[in-house]
C-alpha cells in the first residue's frame, strides 16, 4: 500500500488502523513474507454497509438488502399496478426500504447506497428510456434518500456479477432474454455502456427472419420481435394449445415437445446472427446467457454457437467459452454490490 500511494509506512498504518476501528477493514488471514517477516492480509468488511438493490422486471418491483459482497440479507417483491410515475416509484422504493429495515432490525443508517436496475438504456446513470415501465426517473434521487443512488441497466449488472466467477482479466458478454433482449459487456476496466447507455441493446438489431415486424424502438425487423419471450410464446402456441405464460412454455420444453425445442434452437440462431458484428468486433472471452430460457437446457446456446460458427472467423468462434446463467438475479445482486462499492470508495461507478 505504501508503494502504491507514496505514503510512509507509518501513515499507511495509521489510516489502516482508523479503517479497522470504523469497521470498514478486517484482517483476512496471516501469511509469511518472502524473507520470513510476518505479513497480514486485509480485506473490506462485507458487513460494513448494506446496499439496497431494486429491480424493475415486467410488472414486478423486487428489492433486496445485501452486504458488500452481494449476499442477500432480506428481500421483498411487489407487483406493479400499471406504469408508475416518478413520484410513485420514489415512494414505493422508500416504503419497501422502510419495511425491510424494520423487519430485519437493521438500522436504516447502515444502508449506504441504492442501486436501481432497469430494463433499458440508462443515460448518465440517472435516466432511463420512456418505454420501460419505470419511465424517466428524477435526477435528485440521492438527495431524496440521503445516500448515493445509482441507476444501471439490468444486463450490465448481471454481466458484472457473472464475471466474478471468472478471472478478473476476462471480458464477458452477458445476453439477457426476457420480455426484450439486452446485453451487458463487462471488461477488465469496468462496464462498457456506450453512447447514452445504448451499448448492449442487441434486441434492436435487425435480422433477416424478422422481416418487417415493427418494434417498440421505432424500427422494423429487430431480433427481439422473434426471439424474446413474448415472440417465443406465440411460436409455441397452437390453436388447440394457447400459450399465455412463460411457465407454460417451460413445461413444454421440459416435457420434450419437439416444436418448442426447435423454436428455442431457432431463436438462438437468430440471436447469433444479431450478435455477429458485436462478437467479431469485441472478441469476448465468455458469452453468458441468462433469463428463464437458460434453465431449459442448452437449446438457445446451441443455436447461438451454430450461427456464430457460420458467421465469425473459426479462430475466434472456436475459442469463446459459453455459460448458462440459471439465476440471473443472484448475479444482478452481486454486480450491484460491486458497483455500489466503487461508488462508496471513489464516488463514481466503474
Amino acid at each position: 500500500m505504501a508503494d502504491l500511494t507514496g505514503w510512509s509506512r507509518n501513515t499507511v498504518a495509521a489510516k489502516l488502523a482508523n479503517l479497522i476501528h470504523e469497521g470498514w477493514i478486517q484482517e483476512a488471514q496471516e501469511a509469511r513474507g518472502d524473507r520470513g517477516r510476518p505479513k497480514v492480509l486485509y480485506r473490506i468488511n462485507p458487513k460494513a454497509a448494506l446496499v439496497l438493490v431494486a429491480r424493475f422486471d415486467a410488472d414486478v418491483i423486487g428489492c433486496a438488502l445485501c452486504t458488500l459482497d452481494g449476499r442477500i440479507a432480506i428481500s421483498e417483491e411487489r407487483r406493479m399496478q400499471g406504469d408508475l410515475t416518478a413520484e410513485q416509484t420514489v415512494a414505493e422504493l422508500d416504503n419497501m426500504l422502510g419495511r425491510m429495515t424494520e423487519t430485519s432490525g437493521v438500522p436504516r443508517v447502515l444502508v449506504r447506497t441504492i442501486v436501481i436496475a432497469v430494463p433499458g438504456p440508462v443515460s448518465g446513470m440517472t435516466r432511463t428510456v420512456p418505454w420501460s415501465r419505470v419511465g424517466v426517473l428524477p435526477a435528485d434521487l440521492g438527495a431524496r434518500f440521503g445516500m448515493n443512488v445509482v441507476i444501471e441497466n439490468d444486463a450490465n449488472l448481471m454481466a458484472l456479477g457473472m464475471r466474478m466467477e471468472f478471472d478478473p482479466c476476462v471480458s464477458l458478454l452477458f445476453i439477457l432474454v426476457q420480455t426484450g433482449i439486452g446485453a451487458g459487456l463487462a471488461l477488465p476496466g469496468g462496464l462498457h455502456r456506450g453512447l447514452a447507455g445504448w451499448a448492449g441493446e442487441i434486441g434492436h438489431i435487425p435480422v433477416a427472419a424478422a422481416g418487417e415486424t415493427p418494434c417498440i424502438c421505432g424500427n422494423r425487423g429487430c431480433v427481439a420481435g422473434i426471439a424474446a419471450n413474448p415472440a417465443l410464446m406465440r411460436q409455441f402456441a397452437r390453436p388447440e394449445r394457447p400459450i399465455s405464460t412463460v411457465e407454460h412454455m417451460e413445461r413444454l420444453v421440459q416435457d420434450g415437445d419437439t416444436q418448442a425445442i426447435m423454436a428455442l434452437r431457432e431463436a438462438g440462431r437468430n440471436l447469433g446472427e444479431a450478435m455477429t458484428g458485436l462478437v467479431t468486433g469485441l472478441a469476448p472471452d465468455v458469452i453468458a446467457v441468462g433469463g428463464r430460457i437458460a434453465r431449459l437446457g442448452d437449446h438457445v446456446i446451441t443455436g447461438i454457437r451454430e450461427s456464430l460458427a457460420l458467421r465469425t472467423p473459426p479462430a475466434l468462434s472456436s475459442q469463446i467459452r459459453f455459460a448458462a446463467c440459471d439465476d440471473h438475479y443472484i448475479r444482478l445482486t452481486r454486480g450491484a454490490a460491486e458497483l455500489a462499492l466503487d461508488v462508496m470508495v471513489d464516488g463514481r461507478a466503474g
